[in-house]
């Protein structure tokens, strides 16, 4: 008699067990700082990368892009050129992110956008020989909105150019892009 209990109980488990749904969830990992996914894409560090790199928004709303530097080591200035559609996005403003508001004084920060020809340069540097920072962060923040729909395309320019202290120009190993889709 006992045995016959245990082996409903044994049956029960066993049917519950192979009866559920054992479908893993496929996770996706497309988080735009994550190293191996840039690696994957051909960018190493030191490196510029917009966060997020793809975007959906509507037509006529606004989306805040960073200008997002991945580990970069002693900077002291930057010039960004951010060649955009010009035809589907507009620049709204600029602000300047907290990785270079680590440094031992405020930076000077300036950015001129070309509407007609769709490119934006950002301008951020110390005054002095003494500051510099290193690591990750936002350079700066930029608030695009889409004007019409379709894909808007994010692309820095070869004119990128982070320097040291002493003037020197620090080696970029990847440019990232980046994608705002507008319905």
């Amino acid at each position: 008699m006992r045995w016959i209990k245990y082996r409903s109980f044994l049956l029960a488990g066993l049917f519950c067990l192979f009866s559920c749904d054992l479908d893993m969830p496929e996770e996706v990992y497309d988080n735009p700082l994550d190293l191996d996914i840039n690696a994957a894409q051909g960018i190493t560090p030191p490196a510029l990368i917009f966060n997020p790199s793809v975007t959906n928004t509507t037509s006529g709303s606004n989306v805040t892009i960073q200008v997002f530097a991945l580990e970069v080591n002693e900077v002291a200035g930057v010039h960004i050129q951010v060649q955009y559609s010009k035809n589907k996005l507009s620049v709204n403003s600029v602000s300047p992110g907290e990785f270079l508001q680590e440094g031992a004084q405020d930076p000077i920060f300036w950015y001129d956008n070309d509407a007609i020809s769709g490119l934006l340069d950002i301008y951020c540097t110390y005054l002095g020989d003494d500051t510099n920072v290193s690591g990750t962060g936002p350079v700066a923040y930029i608030i695009f909105a889409a004007t019409a729909p379709g894909q808007g395309f994010l692309e820095y320019t070869s004119e990128c150019e982070l320097v040291d202290k002493d003037d020197v120009e620090i080696q970029l190993n990847g440019l990232g892009q980046g994608v705002v889709n507008a319905q």
